[in-house]
């Protein structure tokens, strides 16, 4: 099966229900979800393979060009897997994520699967990653070094049984020798001119908690910006009154603001130095978009990024023979949760970790594969109702982290 392939990203292959809550994702494109219908038979994601509900991995060191991505290489180009539905979960079974192509660099000079940015205007034959390439494939450009496995289930009773709450887990393992990631090396250049390699972050200590330093090589991760999961809205749907709960009492504005750089974000709780920016000064775990700004009664859905054990220790070291988990560690530099509107007809939530870096096999513990987790809740209910849910799942955290 190819990596890719053209195909309608709005096709939705597999459902199943939350209460009145109907959640789709698609088999064409990595299992990403590309249908909500919260109840009245409307769908309020904005799909494309570059939308979704998904999540990213990208690093500064490659000036986040680096981008194994679950839905596919383009909007219109998909990534086909096996995805199996029961009656209260779908489950995305360990695939080979591809890379995503962007504006910015060009790095496929093969376009036999499907052809890169219209705007590059390289007649299809060319890119500029600076190496040798004419015994390739372009599935052997877009075929990154990581895997991804996933699952969406039903956390209701979890979170104490009264509103639907979604639960996604996924993990990103770096499970293959470095072969595509060379394309984003010192040959390389964006499509101003400047070196996809950014010297100016590349960590000292990918892992502080090995004995010695390992710093970073041009085939590892340095400075990870892990969004683990965004739920991006169509802004037709109403849910577009944005609110957070601070001092005791909720927030809210009329609107968010359109535009790139515009986010509004809060700190996630984790490390000391998650404070050191100083342009974030609110705290919190989940954000809410509303059809109004009535706690006790305005339609809503929550992304809560919780501080849990998965979400603590996110990166694990996995037996290559055995798939045991032999160490789990947390890099975490600090942790944003957002609100954002880069589109006019697109309103979101995400929730964004940075991490000091990720290594290549062979450069860790001999025979482990590093691997990058979370965990994630949408809830859907009104505000005060989300509230107390979200309380239920915080005790929860605080009695298996009293056990261990």
């Amino acid at each position: 099966m190819p990596i890719v392939q053209p195909s309608d990203p709005c096709t939705v292959t597999h459902k199943f229900k939350i209460g009145e809550i109907t959640i789709g994702v698609s088999d064409l494109g990595g299992g990403y979800l590309n249908y909500v219908d919260p109840g009245d038979g409307k769908n309020i994601v904005s799909a494309n393979y570059g939308r979704g509900w998904q999540g990213s991995v990208r690093d500064q060191l490659h000036s986040g060009r680096y981008n194994p991505t679950q839905a596919g290489f383009l909007d219109g180009v998909g990534a086909p897997v096996e995805v199996i539905a029961t009656g209260h979960a779908i489950k995305i079974p360990k695939f080979n994520l591809p890379l995503f192509g962007d504006p910015v660099f060009d790095f496929t000079e093969h376009e036999d699967l499907a052809p890169d940015f219209k705007g590059y205007k390289d007649n299809g034959n060319s890119d500029a990653d600076g190496i040798e390439e004419s015994n390739l494939t372009q599935d052997d450009e877009v075929r990154s070094e990581f895997d991804f496995e996933g699952v969406y289930e039903d956390a209701t009773g979890l979170a104490g049984g009264k509103i639907p709450v979604l639960r996604f887990y996924s993990l990103y393992t770096y499970a293959r020798p470095p072969g595509a990631i060379r394309q984003f090396g010192k040959k390389a250049h964006l499509s101003d001119g400047k070196a996809v390699i950014n010297e100016t972050v590349r960590a000292r200590d990918v892992s502080p908690a090995m004995p010695g330093n390992q710093p970073a090589t041009d085939e590892d991760l340095s400075g990870v910006i892990f969004t683990a999961y965004g739920t991006r809205i169509l802004s037709d749907s109403g849910y577009t009154v944005p609110m957070w709960y601070e001092n005791n009492a909720w927030q809210s504005l009329p609107e968010l603001e359109s535009g790139r750089g515009k986010e509004m974000e809060f700190r996630l709780p984790g490390p000391a130095e998650a404070g050191k920016s100083p342009s974030v000064t609110m705290e919190s775990e989940f954000l809410v978009l509303a059809k109004g700004s009535d706690p006790a009664t305005s339609p809503a859905i929550a992304l809560y990024s919780p501080s849990s054990e998965i979400n603590t220790n996110q990166i694990l070291g996995i037996d290559k023979t055995s798939g045991r988990v032999v160490y789990k560690e947390d890099r975490r530099t600090q942790g944003k949760i957002l609100f954002s509107r880069v589109i006019p007809a697109q309103v979101d939530i995400r929730n964004r970790y940075f991490l000091t870096g990720m290594l290549a096999p062979g450069h860790g513990k001999p025979n482990v594969l590093e691997a990058l987790q979370n965990e994630t809740f949408v809830l859907f209910g009104t505000p005060d109702q989300i509230l107390e849910a979200i309380g239920t799942l915080k005790k929860k955290w605080n009695m298996r982290n009293a056990i261990r």
